[in-house]
């Protein structure tokens, strides 16, 4: 029963199998350009293998230009799991890459660069507060100013010499994962938002609020932040790279708001989500820096699928502002952009059917209610195809590419 998941070195054989390289080489290519991908499948063990296979891929290519890498060495077996190691992927990832990096000497190359990034990352914390400050001077709800006030006190009563779990350090990381490569050029207001965005992300709603007069004091501030730290703690408290982040069943919802408050973020370091069909489908806003949805195992029902790219199809969303700008400059239609959807499919296997079904059935669903007036994918007849074209062409047409400027 292992054979077709497990080659004759033990690893996983998912890091080749040929959907997972197509999906990786699309993300790749998107991530290139500097935008973000949302993958969607439903099967855990093919997302997982993706997620470390991207991160992998990630961390050697860093390594290789001299960036630096969030991770002090490559993670092990846990409590004797080999499928918690990330060993496969990185050996499948050296493999694909062909590179030059020598993995006996690779757990010494990550603590050095990491020693490296631990000491621009205490310079970073030494500036935090004082930009804080001067960014909650401005103004803010009463709310956050009590988390603000109630972090600052745990500050002050800590003791010297304390770890990466320590409340600044988790603040200090989550702050710079949220505002990525630009941090250092960020004003006191924005360090202020993200912090406030980050207890958003972190919080139940009206959690804390211990009498249920609406408002969070500063007594029960400073009880309820040992859970938001603790939270903060799961999160960032281990050195992991973070290029793929999974969103599954078992991710807590302080974690997949984190997730989203993240890849909303264009210059933060989540530059891929991959989600579980049923978990990542509905209730969550994925549309401030992403634009392409890659269905790594397409769904049956068009309705889902649907859903799945209404993820990144709202108001405001990444293509919508790339839209805008097109038609400010009064460019081409052919320079209008576009939502971009790739299935993934494997030819000659069961994927072709499902895909094949999909398709047919998404055709009925956009004949039926997205203002296309007759499904013609499966007309052969060139006289009925004929009448069908001429009805179709009188029908109202609201693409962007007729769009009249005058």
């Amino acid at each position: 029963m292992q054979q077709p998941f497990i080659d004759k070195n033990g690893d996983e054989v998912l890091f080749n199998h040929p959907a997972t390289l197509a999906a990786v080489a699309a993300i790749e290519e998107v991530s290139e350009r500097g935008e973000k991908s949302l993958v969607f499948g439903r099967f855990t063990r093919p997302l997982t293998c993706l997620v470390q296979l991207l991160n992998a891929r990630a961390m050697l290519r860093s390594l290789a230009a001299g960036r630096p890498w969030p991770q002090a060495k490559v993670h092990g077996e846990v409590d004797g799991r080999a499928n918690e190691s990330d060993w496969p992927a990185v050996r499948a990832a050296h493999q694909q890459l062909q590179s030059n990096l020598c993995l006996d000497v690779l757990d010494v190359t990550l603590a050095e660069q990491y020693r490296e990034l631990q000491k621009r990352r205490k310079s970073q914390r030494n500036a935090l507060l004082g930009m804080l400050e001067e960014g909650f001077r401005q103004g803010h709800e009463p709310h956050m100013r009590s988390l603000y006030g109630a972090f600052c006190t745990v500050l002050a009563n800590a003791k010297e010499g304390e770890d990466d779990a320590h409340a600044l350090a988790l603040v200090s990381r989550a702050l710079s994962e949220q505002l990525g490569e630009s941090i250092e050029l960020q004003c006191p207001e924005s360090y202020a938002k993200a912090f406030a965005d980050l207890m958003q992300a972190l919080c139940e709603r009206n959690e804390g609020d211990e009498n249920g007069d609406g408002q969070l004091d500063e007594q029960e501030a400073e009880r309820l932040w040992p859970h938001l730290q603790q939270r903060l703690n799961d999160e960032y408290g281990s050195s992991q790279g973070t290029f793929a982040r999974l969103m599954y069943g078992g991710t807590s919802q302080h974690s997949r708001r984190m997730m989203q408050l993240a890849f909303n973020r264009p210059h933060s370091s989540i530059k891929v989500l991959v989600a579980q069909s049923m978990v990542g489908r509905e209730g969550l806003n994925l549309h401030e820096a992403c634009k392409t949805v890659i269905l790594l195992h397409p769904e049956w029902n068009p309705g889902v699928v649907e859903q799945q790219i209404g993820r990144v199809d709202r108001v405001g969303s990444f293509w919508q502002q790339e839209l805008d700008r097109v038609i400010k400059r009064d460019g081409e239609s052919a320079d209008i952009p576009k939502i971009d959807i790739r299935p993934v499919i494997f030819q000659g296997t069961y994927d072709e059917h499902n895909w094949q079904v999909l398709r047919t059935r998404w055709a009925d669903l956009r004949a039926q209610l997205h203002g296309i007036v007759l499904n013609m994918s499966n007309e052969k007849d060139p006289e009925m195809r004929a009448y069908l074209d001429e009805i179709a062409d009188v029908a109202p047409n609201f693409s962007p590419s007729t769009y009249n400027r005058s």
